[in-house]
């Protein structure tokens, strides 16, 4: 049945993404302020390159990365800048007419980033075009930001609803604005990660990292991890998490469960907003049992794998950001036919799957 030859290019798929991904090499990225640079280094904290490529316009704060581009914005400029990951083709005025760009996210279909100014949230095809300013109104004095597949989330910085410090949280269409998400254990917070699991935060005054859950936002945890020097910038990665200490001029870094803390993991200058791409450990590919024997019409069943065979052919071109595309658009239909002509359980599988494949290939992780 066509399913089963969906599943067999789906694990084809699954294959091919994680050779490219060994191929290269997962990174951390940050913006040092100081320098008005982007800096890049390895996982581990060797390779360290603090002028990976200039940034013009002014200091630089929110940085995003996904299989193909490093984001950036430059505040004092109202720009968003790009280049490619190997940091050619630098465009200093990728998108511009923002109001204080701070944070930035990025996903396998857009671009979002905050706008500190005029408290909206921006949004842009990966490819800059489609600019929309006023995506979210109402977001409140947002700060740096974070995406996944569902949602976004920002911090919001002392003038929040009722004046509070918030984690506030989105669907990723712009609907289901929740400017409370996550209170009373964020105090000043700047930057903001998600995993599977958890919402990390940065909380700058008090020099802390705080952890809530993913699902509602309970268990807010605000000293999760203490002793940071004015954290900005947080990401996470296959269970490290990595922060910018603005004050001691360093990345600090420790495992997702909160042990193995190192505050001055690499030296940075002024770090800001921090970003890391691709991980190389890579879920297993499905198998064809888990497919088999959904019965689904032959429409849905023909457009999945037309989807699944899209992806293989632009993973195969080297083409990530089109192969992301191709993937998300796959899950979308995967989760549109879940509880319908998809059993629930095997819907999830299936996400989840196609999920792996695009971290492995680093579809928009902030």
């Amino acid at each position: 049945m066509l399913l089963r030859g969906a599943a067999l290019a789906f694990s084809t798929l699954a294959i091919a993404a994680f050779a490219f991904a060994a191929r290269a090499d997962a990174l951390i990225y940050w913006a040092n302020a100081n320098t008005h640079t982007i800096a890049r280094a390895n996982l581990d904290g060797t390779g360290d390159n603090h002028g990976f490529f200039k940034v013009v316009g002014g200091f630089t704060n929110g940085v995003a990365v996904d299989g193909a581009h490093t984001y950036w914005t430059v505040p004092d400029a109202n720009i968003i800048g790009r280049a490619n990951i190997d940091g050619t083709g630098v465009n200093h005025s990728f998108i511009t007419g923002a109001a204080g760009p701070e944070g930035l996210a990025v996903d396998s279909a857009h671009v979002y980033w905050t706008n500190g100014d005029s408290g909206t949230i921006g949004r842009a095809n990966l490819d800059g075009s489609g600019v929309n300013q006023n995506f979210i109104t109402r977001a409140s004095p947002a700060n740096l930001m974070a995406a996944d597949t569902d949602h976004l989330y920002w911090t919001v910085l002392g003038e929040g609803p009722l004046g509070q410090d918030t984690i506030a949280r989105a669907d990723v269409s712009g609907g289901n604005l929740n400017r409370t998400f996550i209170t009373g254990a964020v105090s000043s917070p700047e930057g903001v990660a998600v995993d599977d699991a958890h919402v990390y935060w940065t909380n700058l005054l008090g020099g802390e990292i705080g952890r809530a859950n993913l699902a509602d936002g309970s268990e807010a945890n605000g000293d999760f991890i203490d002793g940071a020097r004015n954290p900005t910038g947080i990401a996470v990665n296959s269970g490290k998490l990595y922060w910018s200490n603005f004050a001691s001029n360093s990345i600090g870094t420790a495992d997702t469960d909160g042990s193995n803390v190192n505050q001055t993991f690499i030296g940075a200058a002024g770090p800001e907003g921090v970003a890391v791409d691709a991980s190389t450990t890579a879920p297993p590919p499905p198998t064809i049992a888990e497919v088999t024997g959904a019965g689904l019409p032959h429409g849905i069943e023909r457009s999945l794998l037309a989807k699944l065979e899209g992806a293989q052919r632009k993973v195969d071109a080297d083409h990530l950001e089109g192969a992301c595309g191709s993937l998300g658009a796959y899950v979308n239909e995967v989760r549109a036919q879940s509880g319908k002509k998809l059993e629930a359980a095997h819907a999830e599988d299936l996400i989840l799957e196609a999920i792996g494949v695009r971290d492995a290939l680093g579809c928009g992780r902030s």
